[in-house]
């Protein structure tokens, strides 16, 4: 992905891990705060439990959703 940098969520997403679920909510809530207003940081951003999956506007929405539906196997 030309003009990106390792780590940069638009090359696929992330992985973020908390000490609570509510703390990782709350990263999610700001995240999506912050992307609101700048389309070019759009991601989708999924909670399960103390973990944040963060994964790339450039994937469809369906793609997105298998990022979901593995969040919610996690254990």
């Amino acid at each position: 992905m030309a003009g990106t940098e390792k780590g940069d969520i638009e090359r696929g997403g992330a992985i973020e891990v908390f000490g609570s679920p509510a703390d990782a909510a709350a990263r999610a809530k700001y995240i999506q705060a912050v992307t609101k207003s700048m389309p070019a940081l759009t991601e989708y951003d999924y909670v399960h439990g103390t973990v944040v999956i963060r994964v790339s506007h450039y994937l469809t929405p369906g793609q997105a959703a298998s990022y979901k539906t593995a969040a919610a196997h996690l254990s």
